[in-house]
């Protein structure tokens, strides 16, 4: 055979072969790669539309049609198809061979197998041990809100949070109660397992946010040791999710207005008002007797007599070309009321009127938008977003402004090795315009200082410039001028690092399986500078030093943390039916804050307000600077041990040690110990079809609380009358030093708070009710307070560990849906939370401290004061018993408020110590039992803090429609401000000879004791209000599709609609909002709780 010949055999052959090769590749890849079908649909066999279904580990994938259908062109044999829809538990379903696949979906909400995070760590919802709640992604977008705290009010049983409507401020947060009397009752935040020790909950975008988890009892915060004493606060950013890349815009437009809850009056029935009120009081005394003359209304209102007086008095009475007063003859009526035979012609209707609410106030608008980016396959996960949030809220002055960026990050480089990180960076701008809040004795805003102005005071001048009066008259301080004039301004700039490596020893060694290491790491970066300026043409309300024309101030801080943890976990079935997990952890934290304040007079140049402090006065100028750090280390182990996954039993121990704590005391150990018992899943439960999930949990452990501020346990100095002569001869002058305060207490401990917690889990009925139910009982022991020692140590008090506390309380969440159809369903939601606190010793023992408002057996947050009896009656036995007072120098008089006394017992004039009066000319004696003064014997506790309080969803779904609104109220507590608007709101039950049942005392100008009319003040501060309703609208997909998206969704909302409450809402203040108040510490001037914020809604939510 010729070598040509031999070629073209093999090449012949050559291509035979490949020609089969291909056949069978073709043959192999037609059986491997095919066209899936499948359907979605929900528990009750509806259609899921826009389902997401994507081949695990490609972005290769398909969303589900009008009917619930879906088509995937090749998908290999052998490939996990991941099937996911927003408020549903995602599945992951195996191919295997199927062509046509049918997934059920079910709520997020239906199913305690859902994992939830813990401390350092995750597990399914059913294993839990611990008092837990849970917000997710979900209820965080209910309503438009600026920071997580907002959305968690009401939503979660056990913790109280304060609403607090400053933009850009949080409210205060109480998990069951406080505990300490000295040391911090704040909880512990947790962002991304890095405690947020620098850091803000203000700079973090809610809408970032994944869930947020609060652990309540000590099994759960005792692996927190130190820090877990007032409750764990665990918040998780969004990740990247595998197998999908999806951008999404979520964006609101918010038009606020504030409306008065106060019925005021205008001015001329304020000036009716005052003028009947001196009448009554016999000082009015008029030209025309008890008939409106202008002038006596001058002096009796304090108008004074500047030009604009005039102005104002010539819209009520007449006058002739002359300038003399127009005159009328007084009726019959009249003149028998003390009216003068000829009277000017006056009508109140016609009296100017200057409402300064609305000068200070607009309609506020606020827009928030984010925009963010998730991404991801099995090796790597991405998550980014931007969010813009421009909050004008109702005050002219004030406003908010903040920019945050977010990116969190995952690699799996290796089969073994995960690493992943997060950055937040946030810069925020909050201006307070002219008010920055100095103390609970004046308004707290602008709003508040232009209500105290009198409405008969003009704002503007005839020519239409602003008035400006004398500085002591009325018109002495323009408000609706002065906010153009002062500024007070925050910025904030934090950026917040979370960062872990982990290594699966299982995935190098089988032999290994269940072990793992982990890093995290964690940074925390603030810089703040608060700067304020008054100009030249401010005029200075407060009349401080400190707030003169043309004086700047700048302070600026720096706070910075870090955080380190090492963790060993092991998590395995050791045997059928047992599994274990092993938590070791080692941790090392230090935080470091400095700052440094500058205050300057006369500022030379206006434009430079704050920035240019040299050029000044330089003899007024006041500076100061400050400096702090602690550090913290920690170890920790735990223990959960599953018997058949139904029994569960937790271990955990805590050994912390503090810097701030004194040498021999930093170190202490924190023990924890919880029992579960899932009864469902016992033999003789099988029958029982409606119980689907039961679980019985009981829980002890002891955590610590060292937050006392850095150096406590050195004592410290004070400058407070430290003020003295120094010198020699005749050259002597007061120098400023400093004199011993506390004593350096050495032995200064940790307060510690033993808890115990009894809970059940429920889900009845095929879950169409499930909750908890808690029960706890929390006592904190070496409670640090001062103790007063002798002063021949040389100190006044020492800090020492002596006290005793202890909260106890019931909590319940309880969710029903009452209705489910294939087009219509209904779910209700209510958290309630019964909290009681109380001091159990204090420094000597069970004695009370009136001096720092500690009772034994009272909560820690109270008022003491006098109590509200009654209004003095025009009867004999008042009119005697007021006449013991006047013995006693107090003139009191009917139709005025009477405070509780001891009863006034009378006795012979032998009696001992009988104190003698006079009534009708005749005298009388009482007994020396405590009457006729007022003592701290007289004096009763009011409770602050609400001692229950609850939140109520209910949420209507109608194919695309979605219903809901959401109400939150507390009840229980006291509040201080029922009269606080008494003279200057309309008030038709005020006392009279014809009403003397009113509730309110006569209005006069006698001369009486009015040191404790305040005591009217204090009355129930429960409240119900609306907090949102809400109509949302899901387009359907057809309608996506033509624009691109997946998902769209459109919503309207109004915020604050209703507020009911009893006597203190009905007489005009709104209890809810405590904007500028210390919360242990509201008493104070009128402020914005005269008045609630209403908003309108309007939302839109985007997905490709």
């Amino acid at each position: 055979m010729t070598k040509r010949l031999k070629d073209k055999v093999f090449l012949g052959s050559l291509a035979r072969m490949l020609f089969l090769v291909s056949f069978m590749l073709c043959a192999t890849f037609s059986y491997a790669q095919k066209q899936v079908t499948g359907t979605v649909v929900d528990a009750n066999g509806d259609p899921v539309i826009g389902a997401s279904v994507i081949i695990q580990g490609t972005s290769k994938g398909s969303i589900t049609d009008l009917d619930g259908k879906f088509v995937i062109p090749s998908v290999n044999s052998n490939s996990t198809l991941v099937v996911s829809y927003i408020g549903m538990k995602t599945q992951n379903v195996s191919v295997n061979g199927q062509s046509d696949i049918k997934v059920t979906l079910r709520d997020d909400s239906e199913t305690l197998d859902e994992l939830v995070v813990v401390g350092y760590g995750q597990m399914r919802k059913s294993d839990l041990t611990g008092a837990m709640s849970r917000i997710t992604s979900k209820t965080l977008e209910e309503r438009p809100i600026q920071n997580a705290l907002q959305a968690m009010q009401g939503k979660t049983a056990g913790v109280d949070i304060t609403s607090n409507n400053r933009p850009g401020e949080l409210g205060d947060i109480r998990v069951r109660g406080n505990r300490s009397l000295l040391a911090d009752n704040d909880p512990l935040y947790v962002v991304d397992g890095i405690p947020l020790t620098a850091g803000s909950m203000a700079d973090i975008n809610p809408s970032d946010i994944e869930s947020i988890e609060v652990l309540k009892d000590a099994s759960a915060t005792a692996i927190y040791g130190s820090r877990g004493a007032n409750g764990v606060i665990l918040v998780t950013s969004k990740k990247g999710q595998s197998g999908r890349v999806s951008i999404n815009y979520d964006g609101s437009y918010t038009w606020n207005t504030m409306h008065s809850t106060t019925d005021y009056m205008n001015a001329g029935q304020l000036l009716d008002y005052q003028r009947q009120a001196a009448i009554t009081g016999g000082t009015y005394n008029g030209a025309y007797g008890t008939a409106p003359d202008p002038d006596r209304d001058r002096a009796i209102t304090g108008m004074g007599s500047e030009d604009w007086t005039q102005r104002v008095m010539s819209t009520a009475y007449k006058y002739n070309t002359d300038g003399t007063l127009q005159m009328r003859a007084a009726t019959a009526d009249e003149m028998a009321a003390g009216y003068a035979a000829q009277v000017p012609v006056y009508d109140s209707a016609n009296m100017f009127n200057e409402n300064w609410g609305d000068l200070v106030t607009r309609t506020g608008f606020t827009h928030n938008h984010q925009v963010s980016l998730s991404a991801g396959s099995e090796k790597s996960k991405l998550y980014t977003s931007f969010g813009y949030l421009k909050q004008d809220v109702p005050l002219k002055d004030q406003n908010y402004e903040r920019f945050t960026v977010n990116i969190n990050g995952e690699i799996k480089p290796l089969e073994f090795l995960t690493v992943g990180i997060g950055l937040n960076g946030s810069h925020s701008i909050k201006n307070y315009g002219i008010v920055s809040n100095f103390d609970n004795t004046v308004a707290k805003d602008s709003y508040g200082l232009a209500m105290n102005i009198m409405p008969w005071v003009p704002a503007f001048n005839e020519d239409g410039s602003y008035l400006v009066g004398t500085t002591n008259g009325q018109a002495g301080h323009n408000i609706a001028s002065d906010i153009d004039h002062g500024t007070n301004e925050y910025r904030y700039y934090g950026l917040n690092l979370s960062s872990f490596f982990e290594v699966g020893f299982g995935k190098i060694w089988s032999v290994l399986d269940g072990l793992r290491w982990r890093t995290n790491f964690g940074s925390q970066f603030r810089q703040s500078r608060y700067g304020s300026y008054y100009d030249e043409e401010w005029s200075n309300v407060y009349g401080f030093d400190s707030t003169e024309p043309k004086v700047g101030y700048n302070n600026q801080s720096t706070n910075m943390s870090w955080t380190l943890e090492n963790l060993l976990y092991y998590d395995k079935e050791v045997a059928k039916g047992h599994r274990i997990g092993v938590t070791l952890m080692q941790s090392a934290e230090k935080y470091r804050t400095e700052g440094i304040n500058i205050r300057a007079y006369e500022i030379v140049y206006p434009t430079s307000m704050w920035y240019d402090l040299g050029n000044s006065n330089k003899d007024k100028v006041g500076y100061g600077t400050n400096y702090s750090n602690w550090t913290r280390t920690s170890w920790m182990a735990r223990l959960n041990y599953s018997l058949m996954d139904r029994y569960l039993l937790t271990l955990t121990g805590r050994y912390d040690g503090a810097s701030v704590l004194a040498e021999g005391k930093k170190w202490d150990f924190f023990p924890s110990a919880a029992l579960a018992w899932k009864v469902n899943e016992e033999a003789f439960m099988k029958d029982i079809k409606w119980i689907d999930q039961l679980k019985l949990r009981v829980g002890y452990g002891v955590t610590g609380n060292s937050s006392v501020s850095p150096y406590s346990t050195a004592g410290s100095v004070t400058s407070t009358y430290a003020k003295i002569p120094f010198g020699l001869g005749g050259s002597v002058s007061n120098v400023n030093g400093a004199k011993p305060d506390v004593m350096p207490n050495y032995n200064l401990g940790w307060e510690k708070t033993a808890s115990t917690n009894f809970g059940v889990d429920f889900s009845l009925f095929n879950n169409r009710v499930y909750g908890s139910l808690e029960y706890y009982i929390a006592k904190t022991s070496d409670v640090i307070m001062n103790r007063s020692i002798p002063v021949i140590t040389g100190y006044a008090q020492i800090r020492s560990n002596i006290g005793k506390t202890q909260n106890n309380g019931f909590e319940a969440t309880i969710n029903v849906i009452p209705v489910k159809t294939k087009s219509f369903s209904w779910e209700s939601s209510v958290s309630f939370t019964k909290n009681k606190e109380k001091i159990v010793e204090l420094s000597g023992g069970k004695v009370d401290e009136p001096g720092n408002n500690w009772f034994i057996g009272s909560p820690l947050n109270v008022f003491y004061d006098y109590q509200y009896d009654r209004i003095w009656q025009n009867t004999e036995d008042d009119k005697m018993m007021m006449a013991a007072y006047n013995s006693n120098k107090m003139t009191f008089l009917p139709g005025q408020y009477k405070i509780v006394d001891q009863p006034m017992q009378l006795v012979d004039a032998t009696t001992e110590g009988a104190h003698k009066f006079t009534y009708n000319g005749q005298d009388y004696y009482y007994a020396d039992n405590g009457f006729g003064k007022f003592d701290n014997d007289d004096k009763i506790v009011y409770q602050k803090s609400p001692k229950l309080s609850f939140g109520w969803t209910n949420t209507l779904t109608y194919k695309d429609f979605a219903f809901s609104f959401f109400m939150y109220g507390r009840f229980g507590n006291s509040y201080y401000g029922l009269t606080q608007t008494i003279g200057r709101r309309v008030e038709n039950d005020t006392w009279s000879p014809t009403n003397t049942g009113a509730k309110f005392a006569q209005p006069t100008t006698a001369t009486r004791t009015t040191s404790y009319d305040y005591v009217r003040n204090f009355t129930k501060g429960n409240m119900v209000i609306v907090r949102n309703i809400s109509l949302s609208y899901n387009l359907p997909k057809s309608l996506t599709t033509k624009f691109g998206a997946n998902t769209a969704s459109a919503y309207v909302q109004v915020l604050n609609p209703f507020l009911f409450g009893d006597e203190l809402v009905k007489s005009g203040v709104n209890p809810d909002d405590i904007t500028g108040w210390d919360a242990g510490n509201h008493i104070g001037g009128q402020t914005n709780n005269t008045c609630i914020t209403r908003s309108f809604v309007l939302g839109v939510r985007l997905g490709f």
